[in-house]
């Protein structure tokens, strides 16, 4: 039974793995053309072509590669899109409880990243948005607030978090935000992501549903691109920008303590029970020896090296 099951999550592991891998390629292979085109375009703010692509990009990799994989494996789309109705008395406190720690998370990326600085690595990946018009305001917004928390959670919480849950909750819950983290493919956002990742899969194991993942993932990704509209385009005062950000944040993460208190009434809310006849070592070992994600993790590998890779040099 133990040969069998550790020979199902391999195989299991082999489809994910090629999933992410071409995610991460298609991905990359965007990125280089949107690369070539912002030097086509240098010196000029038209940037709607650019974010167009951005959006094709992600509806092809994480759905379109994602029904595919489906279709492959022949896995149906309500085995990976669990859509239970959850109520307004768990969702409301799930969502503020995932939105603190993605706040909180921010904060300790920040001092991270200050102190890989210290070594004179850097990230070349963080992009400002300066504004041509309304727009490439709203498909800005589209581009980072819209499709990628419905994008995203498809392919993480959806198709990678729901195939390894019979293999464990709480292993499908690690792996699935590792794997997310990763994805990203630079220093800055990879333990920002991992974070998030580990908090939305949670809540979605928990309430068995992916909306209250999708709503969170949506309400980081939102508060970000208003603020970044706001400060690159100068539509208000930096300063009281930063001032009432702030106080905004403090509100949420005083909300997400106040959500995670209610919801540890329920002793069991924070646990993720699950028995398996292999143990947590010999599955992580059975997951990251399997050929697909070999493959994915070896081009991830690169999209980080060369994200390393200051500009110019």
């Amino acid at each position: 039974m133990d040969f069998n099951y550790r020979l199902n999550l391999k195989k299991t592991s082999t489809g994910i793995g090629f999933y992410i891998f071409s995610i991460t390629s298609t991905m990359f292979l965007i990125s280089i053309v949107m690369g070539v085109m912002s030097m086509a375009v240098n010196n000029r703010t038209d940037n709607t072509a650019i974010l167009l692509i951005e959006i094709i990009a992600s509806i092809t990799s994480m759905f379109v590669i994602g029904i595919f994989y489906c279709m492959l494996s022949n896995t149906s789309l309500n085995e990976v899109l669990p859509l239970k109705k959850v109520r307004v008395q768990l969702l409301i406190p799930c969502v503020l409880f995932a939105f603190a720690v993605g706040f909180v998370s921010d904060y300790f990326t920040e001092m991270f990243v200050n102190g890989v600085s210290l070594f004179g690595l850097h990230n070349n990946s963080e992009m400002s948005f300066k504004s041509n018009g309304t727009l490439e305001n709203i498909l800005y917004i589209i581009s980072v607030a819209v499709i990628p928390p419905i994008a995203e959670e498809f392919a993480f919480r959806g198709i990678v978090l729901q195939k390894l849950r019979k293999y464990g909750d709480s292993f499908a819950v690690l792996i699935s935000a590792l794997l997310f983290g990763l994805l990203h493919g630079n220093i800055v956002q990879i333990p920002f992501a991992f974070i998030v990742g580990l908090v939305l899969a949670f809540i979605t194991v928990k309430t068995e549903s992916i909306i209250p993942a999708m709503i969170t993932h949506f309400l980081i990704n939102c508060s970000s691109v208003v603020v970044s509209l706001i400060e690159e385009n100068n539509y208000a005062d930096i300063n009281i920008t930063d001032t009432v950000y702030l106080f905004f944040i403090i509100l949420i993460i005083i909300a997400g303590i106040v959500s995670a208190y209610k919801l540890s009434k329920d002793k069991e809310f924070f646990t993720l029970n699950k028995y398996t006849p292999l143990s947590f070592k010999e599955r992580v070992s059975a997951l990251f020896s399997s050929v697909g994600i070999i493959f994915a993790l070896s081009l991830i590998g690169v999209e980080i090296i060369i994200s390393l890779i200051p500009y110019g040099s």
